[in-house]
């Protein structure tokens, strides 16, 4: 039975139609991939669903019991929380349970003396231990903190007041929160767009196995490939619905217009037949004939042409001078704020048309870097040297070069004032700024058309060097392409910082790498830099493990205090298995005492029984919650 179901949904604002007809529905556990260009509805399409909004024709179907949890874009918390606490505040049934516990121990030492009632309350609290473990109440703080490290938080993070967190943190902290709820189905609304690669790589892993149904809108197709197995796309006022993940779902349309097109083709060829023959014998003696082929014509449901071409900017970078071959030395190169260094004795050189990506972490200083080479920053040590002949064209993630006073005709007046505006409507239009769109004002244009328009005035400058910042950010699918599609014709040199990995594959044939102990320069795609880092653990793994082989047949080591405490830990684990065996054995004792007849022919055993239970019950909570911290250290 599906979890949710829209049936002929249509939705206005205004005049304008945002949805229309809309029939769809997602299965329990399916993990769907909602995409389409910005503007398609994919943000209506989720408030429809949580009743945020209402359908202006149709009806939205629930289940009765259906729990949906939503990450937004703009939402903010404003706990008073610390971060740790925050995301405990997710486990509310298990909460709930905890609160029962309480209450049924306290009925029970009330109960002392009456052994009907004791029975009768023991019973109740057995009931409610077993689903507070069901539940997961001996391990939700592990858990909690295991997603909180994954999404990037440190040990230091956890105590931090909710209230001191960057925009991008809360948005972090209210993923994970989502994360551990028991929510039936997640809307998540480009979960990861505030995370490092690192932090992204984890939530895949997550994601994948997470029993919930999902719903997914992101413009990251390596993480839509990773994460979902169904693609939802919605074009033109209605959807589609393909199988499989990104990349095989984008395989599958393809399939699908081909056989649209023979479709249309064939249909067309038909039509052109029928009416050269109605046009030949119309006033000949198969008159009859001509006129009954008209009336089938005219009945005959028409085939739409399939649009194989979608409005999408058109990039192209135009003519430029040629640079020397050194294009960007960087020597020996350091950059510290206060005691805290982003990096040092950085040693790289890019020639004539290296395509190099930056990736790391957040905070390891990519952006920095760049801002270095194009002087919005100066090194701490070393050296930065351009080579003969460089013109860098710089594109920021905040996209300072652009002024929000200006329209978006100005805007790119300011570059080249002698264009005529033809020229310059021309170029906007293959940004997708038309008609009246060219006059608006630059500070009420979206994130994604600003991101284009900046791009377009980095190709009226004509740099041979581009330096990038995040260009993807608030692009849709279809703009990245285009970008991606220009910058493989671009003739000059490329650096670019992009969390977007497919946008890397697609773009860069080198890497620098920015990690804790360093900044590492890799020769090939990002996909072959992973495989050979996945290659690189397994081998560690694999060596591990005939280490331990090995040590095993030896003799024993020296010394060494850190083994002997882990021996220490592991003493201390089994000890604690087995007092935790001792007690449940008690405790089943105990209640074997409580169900005999004879116990409660006497008041002073029933209490004293009935005491001696709740203690064991407790003394069992303390030794798995002493249980789990010994196990937690071993593992860490």
């Amino acid at each position: 039975m599906a979890l949710l179901s829209l049936h002929k949904v249509t939705k206005y604002y205004g005049a304008q139609c945002v949805l229309q007809g809309i029939g769809w529905g997602i299965d329990p556990g399916r993990h769907v991939g909602l995409i389409g260009a910005n503007g398609t509805g994919k943000t209506t399409m989720l408030q429809l669903i949580t009743g945020d909004l209402s359908p202006d024709e149709g009806e939205v179907s629930r289940r009765r019991d259906l729990r949906v949890g939503y990450l937004t874009q703009d939402a903010h918390l404003t706990s008073t929380n610390s971060v740790l606490d925050e995301a405990l505040s997710s486990f509310e049934r298990i909460h709930e349970l905890e609160r029962q516990l309480r209450q049924a121990e306290s009925a029970l030492e009330q109960a002392r003396g009456d052994a009907e009632e004791t029975e009768r309350r023991l019973g109740q609290y057995g009931r409610l231990e077993e689903a507070y473990e069901r539940a997961g109440g001996y391990t939700y703080q592990h858990r909690a903190q295991t997603v909180l490290h994954g999404l990037g938080f440190t040990d230091n993070d956890l105590s931090l007041p909710v209230r001191v967190l960057s925009g991008g943190q809360k948005t972090r902290l209210r993923l994970g929160k989502l994360l551990l709820g028991d929510a039936d189905l997640l809307l998540l609304d480009e979960p990861e767009s505030h995370l490092d690669v690192a932090a992204t790589e984890w939530l895949e892993e997550y994601i994948t196995d997470h029993p919930a149904a999902i719903l997914l809108v992101s413009h990251d197709r390596y993480f839509l490939d990773r994460t979902v197995n169904r693609i939802t796309e919605l074009e033109d006022l209605g959807l589609e619905n393909f199988p499989g993940n990104y990349t095989q779902a984008m395989a599958v349309k393809a399939e699908r217009l081909k056989a649209r097109q023979r479709e249309y083709d064939q249909q067309q060829a038909f039509i052109k037949e029928r009416e050269e023959f109605i046009r030949r014998t119309i006033e000949g003696v198969k008159t009859k004939q001509a006129q009954g082929r008209r009336s089938h014509l005219a009945r005959l449901e028409r085939i739409e042409k399939p649009r194989t071409k979608h409005r999408t900017a058109s990039l192209n970078f135009g003519s430029m001078k040629r640079s020397g071959r050194d294009v960007l030395m960087l020597e020996d190169l350091s950059k510290s704020y206060g005691t805290r260094t982003l990096f040092s004795e950085l040693d790289f050189i890019q020639h004539l048309g290296d395509r190099v990506g930056l990736i790391g972490y957040n905070g390891a200083g990519k952006t920095t870097l760049l801002r270095m080479i194009v002087g919005q920053e100066t090194p701490s040590t070393g050296t930065i040297r351009l080579g003969t002949g460089v013109d860098i064209g710089y594109y920021d993630q905040e996209r300072a070069s652009l002024t929000g006073e200006r329209s978006v005709l100005n805007e790119l007046w300011s570059v080249r004032p002698a264009m005529n505006e033809g020229a310059v409507r021309n170029l906007l239009g293959r940004f997708l700024f038309r008609g009246d769109d060219v006059f608006k004002q630059v500070s009420l244009l979206s994130g994604g058309e600003q991101g284009r328009l900046a791009l377009a005035k980095l190709i009226l400058e004509e740099p041979n060097f581009l330096v990038l910042d995040e260009p993807t950010n608030h692009l849709d699918i279809q703009s990245r392409q285009a970008l991606e599609h220009a910058l493989a014709d671009y003739p000059g040199t490329l650096m670019v910082a992009s969390h977007d990995r497919y946008f890397l594959d697609q773009t860069v044939n080198a890497l620098l790498v920015f990690e804790q102990d360093g900044v590492s320069h890799w020769e090939g795609t990002y996909s072959e830099y992973r495989a050979f880092k996945e290659e690189q653990r397994l081998a560690a793994a694999k060596e591990k493990e005939r280490e331990k082989a090995s040590r095993r047949k030896r003799e024993p080591a020296a010394y060494d205090p850190r083994k002997k405490e882990r021996k220490e830990q592991r003493m201390m684990a089994e000890a604690l298995e087995a007092a935790i065996r001792k007690k449940e054995a008690e405790i089943a004792r105990l209640e074997g005492d409580l169900g005999e007849e004879g116990t409660f022919s006497d008041h002073e055993t029933v209490s004293r029984v009935g005491n001696a239970y709740v203690r064991a019950r407790q003394e069992l909570e303390d030794l798995y919650v002493e249980w789990e911290v010994v196990t937690m250290e071993l593992e860490d």
